[in-house]
Formats: structure tokens, sequence, C-alpha cells
């Protein structure tokens, strides 16, 4: 060791020894003394270090462990500030105020025994105290005695009428008795006893909200913020009493308001989130990106990260990593980063940062929200219902999660669990306008036209430009056989949104039923044109063309779709049936080939060349097609898919195979010609068990699909279940005797009747 490093310790061990040496009431003094000095200058983390010094240096000194309470309480620390309180009260047992102060936050904590106990011993100290009379009734009515309380308030109110805290507090225990007249007098009365007092003000103006009396809330509201126009409580509850009403423009002021009095950022962050629920992102924004710039305010970042994920999703991932960088486990950034992946189409690794979203935080029902989200969209449906489930238990009042949970149902089938779900959101949040929407689907889907009516004339009320509860409204009036409401309503859609899918087949049907064949092609067209990047569209308007006989204009929808989503399959398989009703395979392909030459990096024409090739019993030509797909996009589903059910048809490359067919079911997660391929690789590779699983679940979507109860027949008869394999078997023979198979299909039964 340098001569340097031992000179250094042996200063450092005569520091610490002095310090040591040091006379623990002068240190008290001292930190004592430091600590008051920082608490003028409001520096309080410097204050609160030094009282805590001071607490070490004397344990018991009840006046240390009140200021550093009360500094605790200001940085809204409210656990350290709790146990300070009661310290302090314990070690001041005379002291009226440290009683006050321990049994205010044992009433927040809902511990009203001990409250009450705390007001006991300050009346004990001094029995006229107001303060200690109102506690006392307060943590009377938590332990239900609300006649107690209330006798205990009056008892206030006689001690002192001039007060107006005892008022206000009868007037709020004479609300939880149910009686708002005697309620509404009491907090006049404490208004009249402290004309200044804004607390009555906004109790009276509360009772009023309560008693849906909005326009004298609101005049209450602004005869507080006139005697103090930066009042906290009263600007926030002016600014939910507007967005309550409607009235969105009108609460800036209230949020400003907030932002400009509130010490820390949440009065910041507060008005950011009125801006974005005013669709004012500019200005949302422009609060946000200064927050942003400090790396000690994370909620900046991830609000400034949402704002982004519709144009400018490399910036929000920036954001949201950067978070994470500091805070790994930081649940809400988590979900942010799940939601991006999502919304670029990765959702295997969205799948995989949500599970540990709710890993960090299994009582976050955000959490359990998206992650259920991503269950359902990769076709794990059931442990999606359980995931909306669990979101749920631990809130019983998410609404979207509720709303999640009623849609998953519908899909299910089971109509009455999805009603129940959609009117459990729609108690939970009555101004939740996708619940109604669901509600009234869920009616619908359960065959009763007449309930699914009322949730969506609510809805057309208060949202009359909405395309989608327009269209819905269209489909109910379609189900009452009032084919002119009906019409009138997808008409309704239509003009507010012209590419309104649901509305657009609704409308285009009624037209083909009432012989308005021009009418539906000219509505049709429009849409294709409007519509360019919309598969939806393409895919609604190439059936609408095949309904009115016009196969040239449903095979351009259909080549548009496929340009937009390469991995579309239905569109695929439109354009496949198409082609084969036309006898143009030949004719087809070639003109794939041209796409393909004149863009050779078009997964798209890859695809569709291979499938023709298919068509054509071409496999080692249409073979090389699909593998240069899968070259140009290794997530390319439907390439993926038909290679393995080609790699399985030959006995080859199994392995390879199986992870193609993984790889189809992560893109096309509810494709039953998905499960086909993984249930028949399962076969080939003899694992029975998961084979039937998946084939199980294709022959369940498509019933009638005599190959599909086939390969789930042999699997069953693998597994050695006969008489499955038998039935199975059997309906697939009654569906189609001369599928592919048939024969094999014939020698299994044989075998099993030995």
């Amino acid at each position: 060791m340098s001569k340097f490093c031992i000179t250094a310790i042996v200063v450092a061990v005569g520091t610490f020894a002095g310090a040591c040496r040091q006379d623990p009431a002068v240190a008290f003094a001292q930190h004592m003394k430091r600590g008051d000095s920082l608490t003028a200058q409001d520096k309080r983390s410097e204050a609160i270090l030094e009282y805590r010094l001071a607490v070490q240096a004397n344990p018991r000194s009840g006046e240390a462990r009140s200021k550093l309470a009360d500094l605790y309480l200001k940085n809204k620390d409210a656990q350290n500030a709790f146990s300070e309180y009661v310290r302090a009260a314990d070690l001041l047992p005379d002291s009226v105020d440290a009683q006050l102060k321990a049994g205010e936050l044992l009433l927040l904590g809902g511990q009203f025994e001990d409250a009450k106990g705390r007001a006991d011993k300050a009346l004990r100290v001094n029995p006229a105290s107001v303060e200690a009379q109102v506690l006392k009734g307060n943590a009377l009515a938590g332990l239900k005695d609300i006649d107690g309380a209330i006798t205990e308030v009056e008892t206030a109110i006689k001690t002192d009428p001039s007060q107006s805290i005892g008022y206000s507090s009868l007037g709020t225990l004479q609300l939880a008795k149910g009686d708002p007249r005697q309620a509404e007098a009491a907090f006049k009365k404490a208004i009249y006893a402290n004309p200044a007092s804004v607390p009555a003000r906004l109790a009276l103006a509360n009772l009023y909200l309560a008693t849906n009396r909005r326009v004298e809330a609101e005049i209450t509201m602004k005869e507080a913020l006139a005697r103090e126009p930066k009042n906290l409580l009263a600007n926030r509850a002016l600014a939910v009493l507007y967005l309550s009403s409607g009235r969105v423009a009108d609460a800036e002021n209230p949020f400003k308001m907030v932002a400009e009095a509130t010490p820390g950022p949440e009065g910041r962050l507060a008005l950011a989130d009125y801006y974005v629920s005013a669709q004012r992102l500019a200005d949302a924004k422009a609060v946000l990106e200064p927050m942003a710039q400090h790396d000690a305010l994370p909620a900046a970042k991830l609000r400034l990260a949402y704002l982004g994920m519709s144009d400018d999703r490399a910036g929000a991932s920036r954001l949201v990593n950067e978070v994470l960088a500091k805070e790994p486990k930081r649940v809400d950034a988590l979900v942010a980063k799940a939601q991006l992946q999502m919304a670029d189409g990765k959702l295997a690794d969205a799948l995989t940062t949500s599970r540990s979203a709710v890993s960090a935080n299994p009582a976050s029902p955000q959490a359990q929200y998206l992650l259920g989200t991503l269950l359902a969209a990769t076709g794990h449906d059931d442990e999606a219902m359980a995931a909306q489930k669990e979101a749920l238990r631990v809130n019983p009042r998410f609404a979207p999660a509720a709303t999640e949970l009623a849609r998953l149902s519908i899909l299910a089938g089971h109509f009455p669990d999805a009603i129940q779900a959609a009117e459990s959101a729609i108690e939970a949040a009555p101004r939740y306008a996708k619940a109604y929407l669901m509600l009234a689907r869920a009616q619908m889907a359960n065959g009763n036209a007449n309930a699914a009516e009322a949730p969506l004339k609510r809805l057309s009320a208060a949202f009359p430009d909405d395309s989608a509860v327009q269209a819905e409204l269209g489909r109910l009036l379609v189900m009452k056989k009032d084919e002119a409401g009906a019409r009138a309503a997808f008409a309704r859609a239509l003009a507010k949104d012209p590419l309104q899918v649901t509305a657009l087949e609704g409308l285009t049907f009624l037209d083909v039923q009432q012989k308005k064949t021009e009418q539906a092609h000219a509505r049709v067209d429009a849409a294709v044109t409007a519509g360019q990047k919309n598969p939806a569209v393409q895919l609604v308007a190439a059936r609408a063309y095949v309904t009115l006989n016009d196969r040239d204009a449903a095979e351009r929808s259909l080549k548009q779709a496929l340009a937009i989503d390469p991995n579309n399959l239905d569109a695929y398989d439109q354009l496949a049936r198409l082609y084969v009703a036309e006898h143009r395979l030949p004719e087809a392909t070639a003109e794939f080939e041209k796409r393909s030459a004149l863009r050779p990096n078009d997964v798209a024409a890859q695809t569709a060349v291979a499938i023709l090739l298919e068509l054509q019993h071409k496999q080692s030509e249409a073979k090389p097609r699909y593998e240069k797909a899968l070259e140009l996009d290794s997530h390319a589903a439907v390439a993926a898919n038909n290679l393995a059910q080609m790699y399985a048809d030959g006995n080859e490359n199994l392995d390879v195979a199986l992870q193609l067919a993984q790889t189809a079911k992560a893109g096309l997660p509810k494709a039953p010609e998905v499960d086909d391929t993984l249930g028949w690789v399962y076969y080939k590779k003899g694992l029975s068990a998961l084979a039937i699983a998946s084939l199980k679940q294709c022959a369940a979507a498509d019933p009638q699909n005599a190959s599909y109860l086939y390969h789930l027949g042999l699997a069953y008869s693998q597994n050695g279940d006969k008489v499955l394999a038998r039935q199975t078997l059997e309906r697939a023979l009654k569906i189609q005797p001369d599928f592919a198979g048939a024969d094999e299909a014939r020698k299994v039964i044989g075998s099993t009747k030995s």
C-alpha cells in the first residue's frame, strides 16, 4: 500500500472517531437547526436527512419525528409519514396536535379503531378540541356507527359553533346516512360559519353532484375558486365536472391551474392527459417533451411514447427502452413495449414481454388485460379468457377486460356469458361505448334482437356520427326485417366512413336482394378506389363482386388485398377458389410469374405461384417457390404452412416441417388450415397426443371437412383409441366418400374392428 493511501485512511479514521465522540445532545441540536433552516428553504430531501440524523441522535424526540413526518407527507411518502406521526404521538402523549395528525393518517388507512383511540387521547388532554371530536366522529363512521358519529360531531358544533369543520363533517355524515336535505343544511351552515372555507364549499358542491344538481355544483365550485383561484381540489373538481358533462373545452383552464399550482410533475401530467382526451395531441406533446428530458420523470416519457405509437414507433420505442434501461421491471413500460411490438406485428415478442409485465406485477389489471389480448391474437382463446378473468379478479371494475371477455365469449358461442360480461363492463364504466357495442353484438348473436335494441339506441343517441354504431344498428334492423331502416343506418355509417366494411357489406347485401345490382356495383367500385390500402375493404369488395358476377373485379380486389397483406389466408383462399371455378390455373400462374419477375422480393407473388402450381399437382415446382418466399420473409405464414404440409405428406424433413408449422401458427393463430398442418406434422413424428390437440381444433372449426377428420382419425388410431378412430373416419367418408386418403381410411376402419 502506498504512503498516500495510508495517510488518507488515518485521516478518515480520525475524523470518524471524532464524530463518534461528539455529544449526542450537541449533534441533535445541530441537526435540528440545519433541518429547520433547510425546511424554510423548501429543500425537503436535505431537510429529511437532517431530521433523520437528529432522530438517530435522540430516538425519543417527538418533535424531531413530527417534523420528519411533516416533510414525508409533503413529499407524498405516506408510509413513512404514518410511521413517524404514530411514533411522535406515542412520545408526545400530551400533544393534541400529535395525536390528531396520527389519528388522521390512521383514519385514511382504514384503521378506525386506532384513529378513535388517538381522538380519545387528544380529548383527555383537551376535552374542548373540536378537531378531536370531529376525528372521533369520523372514526365512528368508519366503524359503521353513523348515529354515534353524528352525536360526536354535534357535540363538536356545540363546543364551538363558529368552526365550519364541525358542520362540514356533520353534512358528510348526514349524506352517508341518506339524508341529503339535512346534509345540505349542514354544509351551508359550515359556509356561513366560515365564508372563506373552500373545503366547505367543495363538500356542498359534491352533494349537488351526488344529487344530480350540476348547475348548482358548478356555481359552488366557482365560488370556492373566487376565494382561492389556485386551490388544487377545487380546480380538479371543476375539471372533472366539465369532463363528465361533455364540456371538454371548458376543462382546460382548471387543468392549467392544477399544472401551475402543483409543485411536482403530477399537475403537468394531468394537463397532458387532458389534452390527449381532447384529441389535442400537439398540445399534449408540448407539455410532455420538456418533462421527458429528465430521467427522473419516466411517466412523461411513457406518455410521450404512447403518443408516438401511431406515427413514430421508432421514437416511441427509444423512449420506452430508456425507461426500461433504468427500471427493467417497470410494469407500465413493459406494457408499452409489448404494445409497440404488437403494432409492429411481432406477436411472439409482444407475448413474451406481456408475460414479463405480469410476472413483474401479477396484480396489474393492465398487464393481465394485454396478456389476454395477445393470447387471443395468437389463437389461445382459453388462456386469453383466463387472463381477462384474472384482470377482473384484481380489479372487478376494469371495463376493458370485461368487454374483451364478452368478445371472446361471443367467439366461443357462450352468448349468455358474453351478455353478462358486457353488462358488468357497463356497470363499471357507464360511458364506455365499446361495452354497449359488445352487449348489442352478444344479444344479436344470442338471437335476441329486441334486447340488442336498447344499448344500440343509447349508443346511437350518444354517438350519432359513429360509423361502427350505425353499422351495428343496420345489422340489428336486418334481423328485425326492417330493410328500409337498415338501409338508412348503413347509409349513415358509410356517409361518415366510406370504408366501414360492415355497412358496405350490409348495404350491398340489401341491394342484391332488391335487384339493385348497378347501385351495388357503383358503391363497391367507390369503396375499392378509396380503400386501396385496406385489405378488409378489398376482401368485402371481392365477395360482393363474385355475388354480382364480376369475377375480373373480384380478382383485382383479391390481388390488391394480397399486395397489402401477404399473409392474408382468406385472400389466397378466395383467389384460388376464383381461379379453380374459372379453370384458369395455367393463365393465373403465368400472370403471377410475370408479377414475380417484375417484383422478385414480392412474398405474395411467390406464394401465389406456389399455390397455383400445387393446384396443378406440380409439387416439385411449387416447393422452391415456397422456399423462396420464406427466404424473403422467414415469418411468411402461408408459405410456411404449405411447405410444412408438403414435407409432412412426403415424410421428409419432419423437424423442419415442425418448425415451419409453428411459424405458421404464430402468424395465423386462428386458421384451421394451420392447425391441420401442425397436427399432421405431429402425427408424422409419432406425437399422437399433440396431433390430436391440434387436429381437434381444426375439425371443430370446420366439421364438414373430410380431410381434417381423416387426419384426426389417423391420430386417434396412432394413439390406440380404436373407437374414436373408427367413428371419426366413418364421419369423414360419409361427408366425402372419395377424398384423398379415403382408401387408407377404410383400411384403418377395418383394422379397428379386428
